[in-house]
């Protein structure tokens, strides 16, 4: 077992998908199952799986701030709809990066509306950020932008623009990455976030606030 990379997963409602990465990844490194349901406690397993129930919806953005929570140098955030495959956190951790992905966007100059955008799914690329699905990122990296993520709080959407761009400006970066991977898409159910209607706008309102340089770090929250 790798002690050095922990992973990170939300619970909501996909108790059965989050059990499969939990199978998969239980023998291979440390997990963290951050149950964000408090109508239905998430049962405690054993190690080296840490189970924390809240007591709230804190939303998506709790998973980076879970992240400050632990000593691994990786942390490696997934989504509860989809397995990477093993092998593919390894091609991850190869490629050396403060933080890479396996699904991003690019074209966010040219474009008026976030479905304007161009998708880089499981492909070796550069976008101008990460979506969520599964991103790999060095403790260090996150470090840089703690007091960023503290003052952000918990935003409604966006929590992976957010990190990307934050990361980009700290750490100078022009493009983000990603990579080609065997990936298992797991049920989605009627609970994504995408389903609601406001979701890309909601998305696309934080991308403006990067895109037009009107975001500082004394905001506290994103509406």
């Amino acid at each position: 077992m790798r002690k050095d990379i922990r992973l990170i997963v939300l619970n909501y409602n996909r108790r059965e998908n989050v059990a499969k990465i939990v199978d998969t990844y239980k023998n291979l490194i440390p997990i963290t199952v951050v149950n964000n349901n408090p109508k239905e406690m998430f049962p405690y397993l054993s190690y080296p799986v840490d189970v924390i129930n809240n007591q709230k919806n804190w939303l998506c953005m709790e998973r980076w701030h879970r992240c400050f929570d632990y000593g691994e140098k990786y942390k490696f955030i997934i989504d509860d709809d989809l397995l990477p495959h093993p092998s593919l956190l390894y091609t991850m951790i190869k490629k050396d990066l403060d933080i890479i992905g396996i699904y991003g966007k690019s074209g966010v100059k040219s474009a008026t509306k976030y479905e304007d955008l161009n998708d880089h799914w499981c492909v070796d690329s550069k976008v101008d950020f990460l979506v969520g699905s599964a991103i790999l990122v060095k403790q260090n990296a996150l470090d840089k932008i703690y007091d960023s993520i503290m003052k952000i709080g918990y935003p409604e959407r966006g929590d992976d623009i957010i990190i990307s761009y934050l990361l980009k400006k700290e750490l100078n970066l022009q493009h983000l990455n990603t990579v080609a991977g065997k990936v298992l898409n797991l049920p989605e159910g009627d609970v994504g976030l995408n389903k609601n209607s406001n979701h890309y706008s909601m998305r696309w309102n934080i991308l403006e606030k990067f895109k037009n340089n009107s975001w500082t770090d004394n905001e506290s929250v994103v509406k």
